[in-house]
């Protein structure tokens, strides 16, 4: 059942109290006419009223002509290419909306300023996503922008880290809530360590390189660009372990249920705008490196090696759902979240969107 149709069902109640009082309405106009021509006006206005049940459009931003006012919470990072694209090239604008770019230092604080209606969508890796639906936030994907294998644990050689399984009793630079979280006990179950085999310090995104340059801590689980900063900042003293062959995230736009469900058409122009930008940076890689190097505040030839790191397709795919349950049982597990069940994470995608600008891109089973 497609989210519009959910939302129908629950009308009816309101549906069939409409219908009664135009039905007397109906009567009492038609008295002197033949039965049928009443049971034609009372078609008329069952007609009428399944229209008025869909979802309600936003109201002044629906109106022709009217741009539809959009805050998109960004964050610098390479999978969020389609956004810096489509903004700087005027897609949106092209699509009828009026977006304001918010920035952020990650995803899950771009994430956090949806929670906190601060922003209207987010891009986001499919991680904070998951632990945001966990703890019971009504957050959906509308749709993957990108996948990458971008992830790395960085740490120093003069603290004789050379191979991963040296990394027991280190100190190690995380996000927490993040995937570079996530990323940290993927590689450690892959040596046969746990988390409780080192020490966890909590740091946000752009201190990490500096807490690895400075010793604060011997290594850092992180994602491009940091990984990279890291390793220039270290030299001939970084060893790099990367999540290639054990985890490719995924990199989302996201928003709160309740604006897919209330703002449909707005959610459907954003992802035919994002579109083109794909669409861009499959046919005109050169093109849109200057626009990510300035969004990302790195120079073009680093841009261009880390957008070649990324695949550009948007998505919604099975294997998303089975990312989010993965995730979710690791928050649980570890007591990231205070959760009695695991949620359902089929409610935590919107298909309707995607389904109506790129159709094939959508395979998850519902």
């Amino acid at each position: 059942m497609s989210d519009a149709n959910r939302m129908t069902a629950t009308a009816a109640p309101w549906r069939l109290a409409v219908v009664g009082r135009m039905v007397g309405r109906v009567v009492g106009r038609m008295r002197r006419l033949a039965a049928c021509a009443v049971c034609v006006a009372l078609a008329a206005a069952l007609t009428g009223c399944d229209r008025a049940a869909a979802p309600p459009a936003d109201a002044p931003a629906e109106a022709p002509g009217a741009r539809q006012a959009v805050v998109l919470a960004v964050t610098p990072y390479a999978g969020a290419a389609p956004a810096f694209v489509a903004h700087a090239r005027g897609y949106f604008e092209r699509q009828g909306l009026a977006v304001t770019v918010q920035p952020h230092g990650s995803g899950k604080e771009a994430l956090d300023a949806v929670l906190d209606g601060r922003a209207d969508v987010a891009t986001v890796a499919e991680l904070p996503v998951a632990l945001a639906v966990v703890k019971g936030h009504p957050v959906t994907i509308l749709a993957t922008l990108s996948t990458q294998s971008d992830h790395a644990i960085v740490a120093r050689t003069d603290r004789g880290i050379w191979s991963a399984d040296a990394l027991r009793g280190k100190r190690i630079g995380v996000s927490a809530g993040t995937s570079g979280d996530f990323v940290l006990d993927v590689l450690l179950v892959r040596e046969r360590l746990s988390r409780a085999d080192v020490q966890v310090v909590d740091r946000k995104p752009r201190e990490l390189a500096d807490a690895l340059a400075s010793g604060e801590v011997d290594a850092i689980a992180t994602w491009e660009p940091y990984v990279a900063d890291a390793r220039r900042r270290l030299g001939d003293r970084a060893s790099v372990f990367p999540s290639e062959g054990v985890y490719d995230s995924s990199f989302n736009l996201a928003s709160l249920r309740g604006f897919v469900l209330q703002r449909g058409e707005t959610a459907r122009r954003l992802l035919a705008a994002l579109l083109q930008a794909e669409e861009l940076l499959k046919r005109d890689r050169a093109a849109c490196e200057p626009i990510v190097a300035q969004a990302l505040g790195k120079p073009p030839e680093e841009i261009r090696e880390l957008l070649a790191r990324s695949r550009f397709s948007m998505s919604l795919e099975q294997h998303l759902l089975v990312v989010l349950e993965d995730e979710g049982r690791w928050a649980m597990k570890h007591r990231m979240v205070d959760a009695g069940r695991a949620p359902n994470f089929l409610d935590a995608v919107y298909l309707d969107g995607l389904a109506a600008v790129k159709p094939r891109a959508v395979t998850i089973i519902h």
